[in-house]
């Protein structure tokens, strides 16, 4: 099945500022150089860098910054109370992170040389620094870990794609298995999904499919891209698989299962939203006239604001979208 947008008028572009104000996010939030969850409150030191991600994990916090000091380095940290620790040496290249689903394992991705072929891929335990296995690849994007594997989508110059399954520790370990001829981009273990490209470059075509059996299709879509399921795994959010500026202007929620859109958000929005329960998904948005917050909607699309506001000067209208000082948690999901 194909999908696309749903039907019917579109709503009114969201204006931070008019909502109603709600609670604060139930999920850890960066809002400045603080990280806040629930009661509790870290310090996460700025310096001379802008927090670009954060994922709660066993013990604490990941931190992703970019922009790190004079020569605009991204850095990857492990931070708690009282404690904080560099998982990466600060690169001048983009580096990957993917959580487990328990968040006592953190896979990180690193650019090898400068032709962008190879990289290496090392799962550490983010509480104690700890080293759990090292590997380097050709042409692989890290897509998901495990308590045990590691999954990888590779293209070969497009000639040769492919799903891998890297087993790094067990029995196994260091096994390699091939699951399916095309490459993964995004997945959800703990729910069973797999987001597979099936375009040649310069395209945006995707197929969503079972992670157990990547050759079954759920739903296929060359405009809507999967971004995260929702805890139970009934909903989805999708926005645009290509939107070319900064922000989005559309998040859709979806049934988890076949992709049908059921309700839609508009405005100037941020990139990234993260389902804070069942029934509600956080995202960042700026009004027209520069009034951004954190806010919250609802599966009808109703929403609310999650924060205060703060006066955002407008973007260059090429790049569209200014965030407020908030960076919203990646979800992390109990395992089943």
């Amino acid at each position: 099945m194909s999908v696309g947008a749903a039907p019917g008028a579109v709503p009114s572009p969201l204006d931070p500022g008019a909502l109603p104000r709600g609670p604060d996010p139930a999920l850890a939030h960066l809002v400045h150089g603080w990280i806040r969850d629930g009661d509790q409150r870290v310090r996460a030191p700025l310096g001379r860098a802008t927090h670009q991600s954060l994922w709660a994990v066993d013990g604490g916090y990941v931190v992703r910054d970019v922009d790190v000091g004079v020569h605009h380095r991204v850095r990857v940290r492990f931070v708690a109370a009282g404690s904080e620790r560099s998982l990466v040496t600060p690169t001048q290249r983009w580096v990957g992170v993917a959580v487990s689903p328990d968040g006592r394992q953190v896979a990180l991705q690193e650019e090898v040389g400068g032709t962008g072929v190879r990289s290496r891929v090392t799962v550490v335990r983010p509480a104690t620094g700890r080293v759990l296995a090292r590997r380097t690849f050709r042409l692989a994007s890290l897509v998901a870990v495990t308590r045990d594997r590691v999954l990888l989508g590779r293209r070969t110059h497009w000639r040769d794609p492919a799903t891998v399954w890297w087993t790094y520790r067990g029995p196994d370990r260091d096994r390699m298995r091939r699951i399916h001829d095309q490459a993964a981009v995004r997945a959800d273990v703990v729910h069973d999904r797999v987001v597979l490209s099936t375009s040649p470059p310069g395209e945006f075509c995707l197929r969503v499919a079972a992670l157990s059996r990547p050759a079954h299709t759920l739903w296929r879509s060359c405009r809507l891209a999967p971004h995260q399921w929702s805890p139970d795994g009934t909903h989805v959010l999708l926005t645009h698989t290509y939107f070319d500026a900064a922000g989005t202007d559309t998040w859709w929620v979806a049934d988890g299962r076949t992709g049908r859109v059921v309700a839609e958000v508009s405005g100037r929005l941020d990139w990234h939203a993260v389902w804070e329960d069942d029934s509600h998904f956080l995202t960042l948005a700026q009004s027209s006239t520069g009034t951004a917050a954190a806010v919250r909607c609802d599966l009808t699309g109703a929403c609310e604001r999650a924060s205060r506001t703060w006066d955002v000067p407008l973007p260059d209208p090429s790049v569209y979208y200014a965030p407020p000082p908030v960076v919203l948690a990646q979800a992390s999901m109990p395992v089943k």
